[in-house]
């Protein structure tokens, strides 16, 4: 959508997070509309944790129709939401608020399916894979979870707090997928097929941060960044 093409009927969707400056969301977001033709803009802002109430119930007031959010607002917009649908409720976080006409707001958790979808694109099957992913918050914890849903064989959580990796393992487990907990070390990658980082290491501006070396891949392992901005990484 043009500047000029935007009027007081224009509908508008925000992503939220702090740091945003690196955001994609909406670019690719007013492409997807201006394609299928909706009167629906993207915008983003830095919303820092303390302003974070102030800024959901600022475009609820102003009439959006909800909130993309991302990190690390995802387990704290929780306590703002009147619902969550069941995927926010096991996830524990959430990404996407909808503001719904009766005045409540709904939380809901897509980070784990898309990530499932992309992988399938790429002809990666998260079904019967052995899985290291490293990371201890809200995108970590939802991605195990999805993964294990989807029949993970074994997911091992990685984080340099391993007592946050172990409340994750410990969820995983009860949906009966073998899942443990530790820290990055030389052979925490033995028998594993794919490694997913689900932390902020990488991201724009600090692209040469990596919460692995490159050194301790090995061959036939597929990496999965939830980092997209660089699109690409050495």
């Amino acid at each position: 959508m043009s500047h000029s093409s935007i009027s007081a009927h224009t509908r508008v969707i925000a992503i939220i997070g702090d740091p945003i400056e690196h955001s994609l969301t909406p670019r690719i977001q007013n492409a997807a509309y201006r394609d299928i033709g909706a009167d629906i803009v993207n915008v983003a802002f830095r919303v820092a944790p303390a302003n974070l109430e102030n800024a959901v119930r600022g475009a609820q007031a102003l009439g959006y129709l909800g909130l993309m959010v991302t990190i690390p607002h995802k387990e704290a917009v929780l306590k703002l939401c009147d619902e969550l649908h069941s995927s926010a409720q096991m996830m524990g976080a959430a990404n996407l608020l909808e503001f719904r006409s009766d005045g409540k707001i709904v939380g809901h958790s897509s980070d784990g399916f898309a990530a499932v979808k992309s992988l399938e694109e790429e002809g990666v099957e998260v079904k019967d894979s052995r899985i290291a992913l490293i990371g201890g918050g809200g995108a970590a914890r939802s991605l195990a979870l999805t993964f294990a849903q989807e029949g993970a064989a074994q997911i091992k959580i990685l984080n340099r707090t391993v007592s946050k990796a172990q409340v994750i393992a410990d969820e995983v487990r009860k949906l009966e997928v073998a899942s443990s907990a530790g820290a990055i070390e030389a052979d925490c990658l033995d028998g594993i097929d794919l490694l997913v980082n689900a932390t902020s290491l990488g991201m724009t501006p600090n692209i040469d941060a990596t919460p692995m070396p490159q050194s301790m891949l090995h061959r036939g392992i597929a990496v999965y960044d939830i980092v997209y901005n660089p699109l690409e990484k050495e």
